[in-house]
Protein backbone atom coordinates (compact mmCIF):
# COMPACT_ATOMS: atom_id res chain seq x y z
CA UNK A 1 0.00 0.00 0.00
CA UNK A 2 1.75 3.51 -1.23
CA UNK A 3 0.31 6.53 0.53
CA UNK A 4 0.48 9.59 -1.79
CA UNK A 5 1.60 13.20 -0.51
CA UNK A 6 -2.36 13.82 -0.68
CA UNK A 7 -3.32 11.36 1.59
CA UNK A 8 -4.84 9.09 -0.83
CA UNK A 9 -4.21 5.85 -0.85
CA UNK A 10 -3.08 4.32 -4.58
CA UNK A 11 -5.54 0.79 -4.44
CA UNK A 12 -6.30 -0.41 -7.85
CA UNK A 13 -9.60 -2.62 -8.68
CA UNK A 14 -10.50 -5.09 -11.77
CA UNK A 15 -12.42 -2.56 -13.69
CA UNK A 16 -11.77 -2.52 -17.49
CA UNK A 17 -9.96 -6.02 -17.28
CA UNK A 18 -12.54 -7.58 -15.55
CA UNK A 19 -15.89 -6.05 -15.18
CA UNK A 20 -15.80 -4.60 -19.18
CA UNK A 21 -14.78 -8.29 -20.05
CA UNK A 22 -17.45 -9.41 -22.39
CA UNK A 23 -15.88 -13.12 -20.81
CA UNK A 24 -17.22 -12.23 -17.78
CA UNK A 25 -20.68 -10.93 -18.71
CA UNK A 26 -23.23 -13.78 -17.08
CA UNK A 27 -24.41 -15.79 -19.19
CA UNK A 28 -27.29 -14.73 -21.55
CA UNK A 29 -28.81 -18.57 -22.25
CA UNK A 30 -28.53 -21.89 -21.21
CA UNK A 31 -24.93 -23.88 -21.99
CA UNK A 32 -23.29 -26.11 -20.11
CA UNK A 33 -24.88 -28.32 -17.37
CA UNK A 34 -27.30 -25.47 -16.44
CA UNK A 35 -30.88 -26.10 -18.69
CA UNK A 36 -33.92 -24.15 -18.98
CA UNK A 37 -36.95 -25.84 -17.34
CA UNK A 38 -39.76 -24.86 -20.19
CA UNK A 39 -42.89 -23.61 -19.14
CA UNK A 40 -44.76 -26.71 -18.27
CA UNK A 41 -42.47 -28.23 -15.75
CA UNK A 42 -42.10 -26.83 -11.95
CA UNK A 43 -39.63 -24.86 -10.68
CA UNK A 44 -37.97 -27.09 -7.41
CA UNK A 45 -36.35 -23.96 -4.79
CA UNK A 46 -34.55 -24.88 -1.74
CA UNK A 47 -33.94 -22.40 0.73
CA UNK A 48 -30.87 -21.43 2.32
CA UNK A 49 -31.08 -19.60 5.72
CA UNK A 50 -34.38 -19.22 7.50
CA UNK A 51 -34.42 -16.27 10.19
CA UNK A 52 -36.17 -12.89 8.79
CA UNK A 53 -35.28 -12.92 5.45
CA UNK A 54 -35.43 -16.70 4.30
CA UNK A 55 -38.71 -16.95 5.92
CA UNK A 56 -40.14 -14.35 3.60
CA UNK A 57 -38.47 -16.14 0.44
CA UNK A 58 -40.19 -19.46 1.39
CA UNK A 59 -43.88 -17.29 1.11
CA UNK A 60 -42.57 -16.06 -1.73
CA UNK A 61 -41.39 -18.30 -3.69
CA UNK A 62 -44.66 -20.66 -2.52
CA UNK A 63 -47.18 -18.82 -3.51
CA UNK A 64 -45.89 -19.02 -7.22
CA UNK A 65 -47.42 -20.92 -9.64
CA UNK A 66 -45.52 -23.64 -10.85
CA UNK A 67 -42.93 -23.67 -8.05
CA UNK A 68 -42.28 -25.98 -5.18
CA UNK A 69 -40.11 -25.34 -2.41
CA UNK A 70 -38.63 -28.48 -1.99
CA UNK A 71 -35.54 -28.08 0.68
CA UNK A 72 -35.11 -26.06 3.59
CA UNK A 73 -31.64 -25.64 4.98
CA UNK A 74 -30.17 -23.75 8.18
CA UNK A 75 -27.52 -25.15 10.16
CA UNK A 76 -29.41 -23.75 13.41
CA UNK A 77 -31.15 -27.21 14.00
CA UNK A 78 -33.77 -25.10 16.36
CA UNK A 79 -34.58 -22.98 13.28
CA UNK A 80 -34.70 -25.29 10.88
CA UNK A 81 -37.58 -27.61 13.14
CA UNK A 82 -39.19 -24.19 13.54
CA UNK A 83 -40.07 -23.54 9.90
CA UNK A 84 -40.45 -27.42 8.84
CA UNK A 85 -42.99 -27.17 11.43
CA UNK A 86 -44.50 -24.16 9.86
CA UNK A 87 -44.29 -25.46 6.24
CA UNK A 88 -46.06 -28.87 7.08
CA UNK A 89 -48.56 -27.10 9.12
CA UNK A 90 -51.19 -27.75 6.48
CA UNK A 91 -49.92 -30.39 4.94
CA UNK A 92 -47.10 -29.51 2.98
CA UNK A 93 -43.78 -31.43 3.00
CA UNK A 94 -40.45 -30.46 2.83
CA UNK A 95 -36.71 -31.88 2.72
CA UNK A 96 -34.99 -30.46 5.68
CA UNK A 97 -31.34 -30.69 5.64
CA UNK A 98 -28.48 -28.80 7.87
CA UNK A 99 -25.54 -29.33 5.99
CA UNK A 100 -25.48 -27.37 2.33
CA UNK A 101 -23.22 -30.31 0.87
CA UNK A 102 -25.93 -32.80 1.73
CA UNK A 103 -28.61 -30.79 0.44
CA UNK A 104 -26.53 -30.01 -2.90
CA UNK A 105 -25.78 -34.19 -3.14
CA UNK A 106 -29.77 -34.79 -3.02
CA UNK A 107 -30.79 -33.53 -5.98
CA UNK A 108 -33.83 -32.04 -5.11
CA UNK A 109 -33.90 -28.46 -6.60
CA UNK A 110 -33.22 -26.80 -9.77
CA UNK A 111 -32.51 -23.40 -7.94
CA UNK A 112 -31.55 -22.26 -4.59
CA UNK A 113 -32.25 -19.30 -3.01
CA UNK A 114 -29.65 -17.58 -0.50
CA UNK A 115 -30.63 -15.86 2.98
CA UNK A 116 -27.50 -16.44 4.77
CA UNK A 117 -25.12 -14.16 6.40
CA UNK A 118 -23.19 -12.09 4.38
CA UNK A 119 -19.92 -14.28 4.32
CA UNK A 120 -22.06 -17.23 2.74
CA UNK A 121 -23.89 -15.04 -0.21
CA UNK A 122 -20.88 -15.17 -2.83
CA UNK A 123 -19.94 -19.30 -1.92
CA UNK A 124 -22.97 -20.62 -2.24
CA UNK A 125 -24.10 -18.74 -5.38
CA UNK A 126 -20.59 -20.56 -6.67
CA UNK A 127 -21.36 -23.51 -5.59
CA UNK A 128 -25.09 -23.69 -7.14
CA UNK A 129 -23.34 -22.50 -10.62
CA UNK A 130 -21.13 -25.63 -10.53
CA UNK A 131 -23.64 -27.81 -10.23
CA UNK A 132 -25.71 -26.68 -12.75
CA UNK A 133 -28.13 -24.65 -10.13
CA UNK A 134 -30.07 -21.39 -10.76
CA UNK A 135 -29.22 -18.99 -7.47
CA UNK A 136 -30.97 -16.37 -6.27
CA UNK A 137 -28.75 -14.67 -3.89
CA UNK A 138 -29.79 -12.10 -1.15
CA UNK A 139 -28.47 -8.58 -1.15
CA UNK A 140 -25.74 -7.60 -1.11
CA UNK A 141 -24.58 -10.13 -3.45
CA UNK A 142 -20.94 -10.70 -2.17
CA UNK A 143 -19.29 -9.84 1.61
CA UNK A 144 -15.90 -9.04 -0.36
CA UNK A 145 -15.59 -7.13 -3.84
CA UNK A 146 -13.23 -9.99 -5.16
CA UNK A 147 -16.09 -12.40 -4.98
CA UNK A 148 -18.07 -10.75 -7.81
CA UNK A 149 -15.83 -11.13 -10.71
CA UNK A 150 -15.12 -14.68 -9.56
CA UNK A 151 -19.08 -15.36 -9.14
CA UNK A 152 -20.06 -13.67 -12.55
CA UNK A 153 -17.47 -16.07 -14.16
CA UNK A 154 -18.74 -18.76 -12.86
CA UNK A 155 -22.50 -18.36 -14.18
CA UNK A 156 -21.08 -17.83 -17.61
CA UNK A 157 -19.08 -21.11 -17.62
CA UNK A 158 -21.98 -23.10 -16.04
CA UNK A 159 -24.77 -21.03 -18.09
CA UNK A 160 -26.75 -20.77 -14.78
CA UNK A 161 -29.02 -17.85 -13.51
CA UNK A 162 -27.80 -15.75 -10.89
CA UNK A 163 -30.15 -13.03 -9.76
CA UNK A 164 -29.73 -10.39 -6.62
CA UNK A 165 -32.05 -9.59 -4.14
CA UNK A 166 -32.12 -5.80 -5.08
CA UNK A 167 -35.45 -6.07 -5.51
CA UNK A 168 -36.79 -2.21 -6.33
CA UNK A 169 -35.38 -3.17 -9.89
CA UNK A 170 -38.60 -5.13 -10.64
CA UNK A 171 -41.15 -2.49 -9.23
CA UNK A 172 -42.71 -0.06 -11.42
CA UNK A 173 -42.59 2.79 -9.59
CA UNK A 174 -38.94 2.68 -9.27
CA UNK A 175 -38.50 2.27 -12.63
CA UNK A 176 -40.61 4.94 -13.66
CA UNK A 177 -39.01 7.36 -11.15
CA UNK A 178 -36.00 6.18 -11.58
CA UNK A 179 -37.02 6.87 -15.72
CA UNK A 180 -37.91 10.69 -15.04
CA UNK A 181 -34.88 11.57 -13.17
CA UNK A 182 -33.11 10.19 -16.33
CA UNK A 183 -35.28 12.32 -18.47
CA UNK A 184 -33.82 15.24 -18.73
CA UNK A 185 -37.46 16.67 -17.44
CA UNK A 186 -35.75 18.35 -14.53
CA UNK A 187 -32.30 19.03 -16.38
CA UNK A 188 -29.16 16.54 -15.50
CA UNK A 189 -28.82 14.70 -12.42
CA UNK A 190 -26.13 16.75 -10.57
CA UNK A 191 -25.60 14.55 -7.53
CA UNK A 192 -27.30 11.34 -6.09
CA UNK A 193 -27.70 11.14 -2.57
CA UNK A 194 -28.51 7.87 -0.78
CA UNK A 195 -30.13 7.72 3.07
CA UNK A 196 -30.15 4.92 5.82
CA UNK A 197 -30.83 6.56 8.47
CA UNK A 198 -32.43 3.77 10.58
CA UNK A 199 -32.25 2.97 14.46
CA UNK A 200 -29.29 0.70 15.72
CA UNK A 201 -29.22 0.16 19.10
CA UNK A 202 -26.11 -1.36 20.63
CA UNK A 203 -25.32 -4.92 20.46
CA UNK A 204 -23.66 -5.38 23.84
CA UNK A 205 -20.09 -5.93 24.97
CA UNK A 206 -19.41 -9.30 26.22
CA UNK A 207 -16.49 -10.11 28.74
CA UNK A 208 -15.16 -13.07 27.16
CA UNK A 209 -16.28 -14.83 24.03
CA UNK A 210 -19.28 -17.24 24.12
CA UNK A 211 -20.08 -20.32 23.04
CA UNK A 212 -22.35 -20.69 20.37
CA UNK A 213 -26.29 -21.60 20.62
CA UNK A 214 -26.50 -25.71 21.64
CA UNK A 215 -28.74 -25.82 18.35
CA UNK A 216 -26.01 -24.32 15.63
CA UNK A 217 -23.34 -26.33 14.12
CA UNK A 218 -20.91 -23.45 13.93
CA UNK A 219 -18.50 -24.83 11.95
CA UNK A 220 -21.28 -24.75 9.29
CA UNK A 221 -22.25 -21.63 10.11
CA UNK A 222 -18.58 -19.98 9.84
CA UNK A 223 -18.51 -21.63 6.57
CA UNK A 224 -15.94 -19.87 4.33
CA UNK A 225 -15.19 -17.21 7.28
CA UNK A 226 -11.93 -17.95 9.24
CA UNK A 227 -12.47 -19.82 12.76
CA UNK A 228 -13.15 -17.78 15.15
CA UNK A 229 -14.81 -17.35 18.65
CA UNK A 230 -18.49 -15.64 19.03
CA UNK A 231 -17.81 -12.75 20.39
CA UNK A 232 -21.50 -10.50 20.29
CA UNK A 233 -24.21 -11.37 22.82
CA UNK A 234 -26.89 -11.77 20.23
CA UNK A 235 -25.58 -14.64 18.13
CA UNK A 236 -28.12 -14.07 15.08
CA UNK A 237 -28.25 -10.98 13.09
CA UNK A 238 -26.00 -8.78 15.14
CA UNK A 239 -23.16 -10.74 12.96
CA UNK A 240 -23.93 -7.50 10.41
CA UNK A 241 -21.74 -4.66 12.84
CA UNK A 242 -18.39 -7.41 12.81
CA UNK A 243 -16.18 -7.08 9.81
CA UNK A 244 -15.82 -11.31 9.10
CA UNK A 245 -19.30 -12.16 8.63
CA UNK A 246 -21.46 -8.48 7.86
CA UNK A 247 -20.44 -4.88 5.65
CA UNK A 248 -22.48 -2.84 8.21
CA UNK A 249 -25.52 -0.76 7.46
CA UNK A 250 -23.75 0.39 4.17
CA UNK A 251 -23.49 -3.07 3.09
CA UNK A 252 -27.08 -4.15 4.75
CA UNK A 253 -29.52 -1.81 4.16
CA UNK A 254 -27.59 1.12 2.49
CA UNK A 255 -26.86 -1.58 -0.63
CA UNK A 256 -30.66 -1.57 -2.11
CA UNK A 257 -30.33 2.69 -2.07
CA UNK A 258 -26.55 2.54 -3.00
CA UNK A 259 -27.68 0.24 -6.08
CA UNK A 260 -30.65 2.53 -6.46
CA UNK A 261 -28.04 5.81 -7.38
CA UNK A 262 -25.97 3.52 -9.54
CA UNK A 263 -29.14 2.65 -11.38
CA UNK A 264 -29.74 6.34 -12.02
CA UNK A 265 -26.62 7.26 -13.21
CA UNK A 266 -26.24 4.56 -15.43
CA UNK A 267 -22.73 4.24 -13.75
CA UNK A 268 -19.74 1.41 -12.86
CA UNK A 269 -17.27 1.75 -10.85
CA UNK A 270 -15.68 5.55 -9.52
CA UNK A 271 -13.18 7.25 -10.01
CA UNK A 272 -12.41 7.68 -6.47
CA UNK A 273 -13.65 6.42 -3.37
CA UNK A 274 -13.35 8.47 0.21
CA UNK A 275 -15.44 7.75 3.61
CA UNK A 276 -15.42 9.59 7.10
CA UNK A 277 -17.36 8.26 10.04
CA UNK A 278 -17.12 6.19 13.15
CA UNK A 279 -19.34 4.01 15.72
CA UNK A 280 -20.89 6.79 17.76
CA UNK A 281 -22.69 6.80 21.09
CA UNK A 282 -22.16 3.30 22.81
CA UNK A 283 -18.94 0.82 23.40
CA UNK A 284 -19.89 -2.47 22.37
CA UNK A 285 -18.82 -5.41 20.19
CA UNK A 286 -19.47 -4.27 17.29
CA UNK A 287 -16.88 -2.97 14.66
CA UNK A 288 -18.74 -1.01 11.50
CA UNK A 289 -19.41 2.17 11.61
CA UNK A 290 -23.50 3.42 12.92
CA UNK A 291 -22.55 7.00 11.28
CA UNK A 292 -20.86 7.16 8.01
CA UNK A 293 -20.55 9.43 5.00
CA UNK A 294 -19.15 7.73 1.52
CA UNK A 295 -18.16 9.91 -1.09
CA UNK A 296 -17.81 7.67 -5.10
CA UNK A 297 -16.32 10.50 -8.09
CA UNK A 298 -17.89 10.03 -11.26
CA UNK A 299 -18.39 12.49 -13.75
CA UNK A 300 -20.88 14.85 -13.59
CA UNK A 301 -22.61 13.59 -10.47
CA UNK A 302 -21.07 12.20 -7.74
CA UNK A 303 -23.13 9.66 -5.32
CA UNK A 304 -23.06 10.78 -1.56
CA UNK A 305 -24.19 8.67 0.63
CA UNK A 306 -25.18 8.96 4.63
CA UNK A 307 -25.79 5.89 7.18
CA UNK A 308 -27.11 7.15 10.65
CA UNK A 309 -27.93 4.72 13.61
CA UNK A 310 -28.59 7.58 16.22
CA UNK A 311 -31.94 8.42 16.84
CA UNK A 312 -32.78 12.24 15.79
CA UNK A 313 -32.13 12.92 19.98
CA UNK A 314 -32.03 10.71 22.39
CA UNK A 315 -34.36 8.91 23.97
CA UNK A 316 -36.13 8.59 21.21
CA UNK A 317 -36.63 6.40 18.64
CA UNK A 318 -37.82 8.64 15.83
CA UNK A 319 -35.18 8.87 12.70
CA UNK A 320 -33.71 12.22 10.91
CA UNK A 321 -34.82 13.13 7.74
CA UNK A 322 -33.62 14.45 4.69
CA UNK A 323 -36.66 16.01 2.36
CA UNK A 324 -39.07 13.91 3.47
CA UNK A 325 -36.88 10.37 3.33
CA UNK A 326 -35.05 8.49 6.04
CA UNK A 327 -34.28 5.22 4.15
CA UNK A 328 -34.33 6.01 0.60
CA UNK A 329 -32.73 8.22 -2.32
CA UNK A 330 -32.47 11.82 -3.42
CA UNK A 331 -31.85 12.65 -7.01
CA UNK A 332 -30.45 16.58 -7.31
CA UNK A 333 -31.70 17.41 -10.84
CA UNK A 334 -30.23 20.85 -12.22
CA UNK A 335 -34.18 21.66 -11.90
CA UNK A 336 -35.39 20.23 -8.74
CA UNK A 337 -35.16 16.67 -7.15
CA UNK A 338 -36.59 12.89 -7.42
CA UNK A 339 -37.18 11.89 -3.70
CA UNK A 340 -37.71 8.14 -3.60
CA UNK A 341 -38.52 7.81 0.15
CA UNK A 342 -39.07 3.50 -0.43
CA UNK A 343 -38.63 0.97 -2.33
CA UNK A 344 -41.80 1.44 -4.92
CA UNK A 345 -41.94 4.99 -5.93
CA UNK A 346 -41.35 8.56 -5.11
CA UNK A 347 -42.14 12.27 -5.80
CA UNK A 348 -40.45 14.59 -8.06
CA UNK A 349 -40.30 18.31 -7.33
CA UNK A 350 -39.17 21.78 -8.68
CA UNK A 351 -36.95 24.14 -7.29
CA UNK A 352 -39.80 25.77 -5.78
CA UNK A 353 -40.63 22.89 -3.75
CA UNK A 354 -44.09 21.81 -6.41
CA UNK A 355 -44.54 18.61 -6.86
CA UNK A 356 -44.72 17.79 -10.53
CA UNK A 357 -44.94 14.08 -10.52
CA UNK A 358 -45.76 11.13 -8.15
CA UNK A 359 -44.64 7.61 -8.94
CA UNK A 360 -45.99 4.39 -7.23
CA UNK A 361 -46.54 0.41 -7.52
CA UNK A 362 -44.58 -2.82 -6.03
CA UNK A 363 -43.54 -5.78 -8.42
CA UNK A 364 -42.36 -9.57 -7.88
CA UNK A 365 -38.61 -9.89 -7.85
CA UNK A 366 -39.47 -13.72 -6.70
CA UNK A 367 -41.48 -13.81 -9.58
CA UNK A 368 -38.94 -12.34 -12.56
CA UNK A 369 -36.10 -14.52 -11.37
CA UNK A 370 -38.27 -17.65 -12.00
CA UNK A 371 -39.01 -16.73 -15.33
CA UNK A 372 -35.09 -16.34 -16.14
CA UNK A 373 -34.96 -19.68 -14.79
CA UNK A 374 -37.15 -21.11 -16.88
CA UNK A 375 -35.87 -19.32 -20.22
CA UNK A 376 -32.72 -19.80 -19.06
CA UNK A 377 -31.67 -16.21 -19.91
CA UNK A 378 -29.90 -14.08 -17.55
CA UNK A 379 -31.06 -11.22 -20.15
CA UNK A 380 -34.34 -11.29 -18.34
CA UNK A 381 -33.87 -10.55 -14.94
CA UNK A 382 -33.98 -6.90 -13.38
CA UNK A 383 -31.31 -7.37 -11.15
CA UNK A 384 -28.36 -9.86 -12.31
CA UNK A 385 -24.96 -10.60 -10.63
CA UNK A 386 -23.19 -8.10 -13.04
CA UNK A 387 -25.47 -5.55 -11.13
CA UNK A 388 -25.22 -7.08 -8.19
CA UNK A 389 -21.98 -7.07 -7.89
CA UNK A 390 -21.28 -3.05 -8.80
CA UNK A 391 -23.91 -2.51 -6.05
CA UNK A 392 -22.19 -4.26 -3.66
CA UNK A 393 -18.32 -3.55 -4.87
CA UNK A 394 -19.65 0.11 -3.98
CA UNK A 395 -20.33 -0.38 -0.67
CA UNK A 396 -17.31 -2.22 -0.47
CA UNK A 397 -15.10 0.10 -1.51
CA UNK A 398 -16.55 2.69 0.93
CA UNK A 399 -16.05 0.85 3.92
CA UNK A 400 -12.58 0.05 2.72
CA UNK A 401 -11.75 3.99 2.60
CA UNK A 402 -12.69 4.07 5.77
CA UNK A 403 -11.37 1.33 7.45
CA UNK A 404 -7.78 1.85 5.85
CA UNK A 405 -7.85 5.75 7.50
CA UNK A 406 -7.00 7.45 10.72
CA UNK A 407 -8.37 8.75 13.66
CA UNK A 408 -8.89 12.70 13.50
CA UNK A 409 -10.71 15.65 15.43
CA UNK A 410 -13.32 17.53 14.26
CA UNK A 411 -11.39 20.72 13.08
CA UNK A 412 -9.45 18.07 10.85
CA UNK A 413 -12.11 16.51 9.28
CA UNK A 414 -14.11 19.71 8.64
CA UNK A 415 -10.72 20.91 7.14
CA UNK A 416 -10.70 17.54 5.30
CA UNK A 417 -13.94 18.46 3.63
CA UNK A 418 -14.04 21.97 3.07
CA UNK A 419 -13.26 22.02 -0.98
CA UNK A 420 -16.29 19.09 -1.15
CA UNK A 421 -19.15 20.94 -1.36
CA UNK A 422 -21.54 17.88 -1.28
CA UNK A 423 -19.67 16.30 1.58
CA UNK A 424 -19.11 19.16 3.43
CA UNK A 425 -22.75 19.73 3.92
CA UNK A 426 -23.63 16.37 4.42
CA UNK A 427 -21.26 16.55 7.05
CA UNK A 428 -21.96 19.92 8.60
CA UNK A 429 -25.69 17.84 9.32
CA UNK A 430 -23.95 14.83 10.52
CA UNK A 431 -22.25 16.77 13.16
CA UNK A 432 -25.32 18.99 14.54
CA UNK A 433 -27.12 14.74 14.42
CA UNK A 434 -23.80 13.52 16.16
CA UNK A 435 -24.31 16.57 18.82
CA UNK A 436 -27.69 16.14 19.62
CA UNK A 437 -27.19 12.72 20.50
CA UNK A 438 -24.14 14.25 23.02
CA UNK A 439 -21.53 12.62 21.01
CA UNK A 440 -18.18 14.17 21.68
CA UNK A 441 -15.85 14.14 18.25
CA UNK A 442 -13.29 14.85 20.25
CA UNK A 443 -12.74 11.79 21.33
CA UNK A 444 -10.78 9.75 19.23
CA UNK A 445 -13.93 7.68 17.42
CA UNK A 446 -14.07 9.89 14.41
CA UNK A 447 -12.29 7.96 11.54
CA UNK A 448 -11.23 10.33 8.60
CA UNK A 449 -11.01 7.09 5.39
CA UNK A 450 -8.29 7.51 3.21
CA UNK A 451 -9.25 8.35 -0.64
CA UNK A 452 -8.78 5.63 -2.77
CA UNK A 453 -8.18 5.72 -6.63
CA UNK A 454 -10.11 3.29 -8.89
CA UNK A 455 -7.54 1.83 -11.62
CA UNK A 456 -7.75 -1.25 -13.60
CA UNK A 457 -5.06 -3.38 -11.75
CA UNK A 458 -5.63 -6.46 -9.25
CA UNK A 459 -8.30 -5.39 -6.86
CA UNK A 460 -8.89 -5.65 -3.09
CA UNK A 461 -6.97 -7.63 -1.19
CA UNK A 462 -9.01 -10.45 -0.95
CA UNK A 463 -9.58 -12.50 2.17
CA UNK A 464 -9.50 -16.48 1.98
CA UNK A 465 -12.14 -18.66 1.96
CA UNK A 466 -11.96 -21.65 3.82
CA UNK A 467 -12.13 -25.05 2.66
CA UNK A 468 -14.07 -27.16 2.09
CA UNK A 469 -16.37 -23.95 1.93
CA UNK A 470 -14.80 -22.00 -0.30
CA UNK A 471 -16.13 -20.09 -3.24
CA UNK A 472 -14.80 -22.20 -6.39
CA UNK A 473 -11.47 -21.56 -8.25
CA UNK A 474 -12.36 -20.89 -11.74
CA UNK A 475 -11.51 -23.82 -14.14
CA UNK A 476 -8.41 -23.92 -16.15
Amino acid sequence: MRLHPSGSTRRSFLRSSVLASGALAVGCTATGRARALGANGDVRIAVIGLNSRGQEHIHGFRRLPGVRVTALCDCDGAVLDREVAAFTKNGGSVAAFTDIRKLFDAGVCDAIAVATPNHWHAALGGMACERGLHAYVEKPLTHQFWEGPRLMALAERHGTVVACGTQSRSNPGMQQAIAFAQSGQLGKIVLARGLCYKRRRSIGKVAAPKAPPASVDYDLWLGPAAEQPVQRTQFHYDWHWQWPFGNGDLGNQGVHQMDMCRWALQCELPARVWSLGGRFGYDDDGQTPNTQIVWLDYPGAPIVFEVRGLPAAPGDDAMDRFLGARVGVVLHCEGGVVVMPDYEGGVARDLAGREIATFGGGGDHFANFIAAVRAGDSRLLASDARQGHLSAALCHLGNASFRAGQAVDRAAARARVAAMPAVSEAWERMATHLGANQVDLDDGRLQLGNMLEIGDGSGLPAVAHRAPFALPELPA
